[in-house]
């Protein structure tokens, strides 16, 4: 196997890696993965964004030995700016975005430049695998459609959502390899300030200014599931960071005239948030020291502020299912008790399922 470092001094492939308190664990073996790969001429960005739990210590076995491996060291500023370091140090011809606390397969660098050579795209989706605490899932698109791999396709399924797209994580940066020259001709960056959603702003503006998309159908990324818990903590500032994303996304809309369609994706957006990150980590949430009566008032007064007011009086309900309608209308008549008691239904669900099976 070809030693990880620059046989030429050209570099081919920017790999960013940025790390904020990562289980030293999940690092190592995240690092691990990219210096071993059987491919030359690439660097690996490691952004250490001001941890605090040691696990910048690791970076040193690897940057020390591999002179592919840059190791940058910041006050902890968020992952959105961790990531534009890496993108203002990269060299590469094209860039790939791993996570530190996930790893790609042994060839990944080599598969996917190749692919990406022979095809001259701007960007190349491929396939991951979803890994488990005791198991790992297959999510790889076996004969994909090539009608799927067009612009306003991509956008409207970072906002919301397509079936055919299933086995795509299209909103995240992982996955893609990109060519370089559309993130720096562009001044592409990440937003600094927004706590949700920030990848797919981002994958937003980057797909507005690529030109060709393609997909290979390669397990190339390992995408761990190591915490399930943290995407579900008490937030009582959730509506604020919220707003600010979905502001970003009527912003691109409107920036870049995308049209009704798109306007309506982001209306959409509203009151799934307000069924979903609104209840489930504010409302609704245990550690929420408010009475019922209270939680219900102030549910009832973001209904009554804009944009929520019009976007829910306005909202069709067709084509959103039996129980997303529902609760859709339930809201519409103010009828909050049966909303939350249907909420907590589901949850309660979900994480006996997940209790299960996750």
């Amino acid at each position: 196997m070809d030693q990880a470092g620059s046989s030429t001094g050209h570099i081919r492939v920017s790999v960013i890696v940025p790390v904020y308190n990562t289980k030293h664990e999940y690092l190592r073996a995240c690092l691990q993965s990219l210096v071993t790969q059987d491919f030359e001429d690439f660097e690996v960005i490691v952004v250490n964004d001001g941890s605090t739990n040691g696990c910048e210590k690791v970076i040193p076995e690897f940057s020390g030995s591999n002179p592919s491996v840059v190791y940058i060291n910041q006050d902890n500023r968020g992952t959105s700016v961790a990531r534009n370091t890496g993108l203002a140090n990269a060299k590469g011809d094209y860039l790939v975005f791993v996570d530190a606390d996930d790893f790609v397969s042994e060839h990944c660098l080599k598969t996917v430049y190749e692919a990406m050579s022979e095809r001259q795209t701007d960007i190349l989706f491929f396939g991951y695998a979803t890994n488990y605490t005791n198991r790992e899932m297959r999510r790889v698109l076996d004969d994909p459609d090539p009608d799927l791999w067009d612009r306003d396709t991509l956008e409207l399924a970072v906002l919301k959502g397509d079936e055919r797209l299933g086995s795509v994580e299209v909103g995240a940066p992982w996955g893609k390899i990109i060519r370089s020259n559309i993130i720096k001709d562009n001044g592409l960056r990440y937003t600094p300030g927004l706590i949700k959603g920030q990848d797919t702003v981002f994958m937003l503006s980057l797909f507005e200014h690529c030109r060709s998309f393609s997909y290979l159908g390669y397990l190339g990324y390992h995408y761990r599931i190591s915490d399930v818990s943290v995407s579900h903590r008490y937030n009582p500032k959730i509506v604020d960071i919220m707003e600010g994303t979905l502001s970003a996304y009527k912003e691109f809309v409107d920036r870049y005239d995308k049209g009704e369609e798109f306007a309506e994706a982001v209306r959409q957006k509203y009151y799934k948030v307000m069924l979903g990150e609104y209840m489930e980590l504010f409302f609704l949430h245990k550690e929420n020291g408010e009475t019922e009566k209270e939680r219900k008032e102030d549910f009832c007064k973001l209904l009554q502020r804009e944009p929520y007011l019009t976007i829910i009086e306005s909202a069709d309900m067709k084509g959103c299912g039996l129980y997303r309608g529902t609760l859709l209308k339930l809201m519409k008549d103010r009828r909050i008790g049966l909303l939350f008691f249907l909420k907590r239904l589901e949850l309660f669900i979900r994480n006996r399922v997940v209790r299960k099976y996750g």
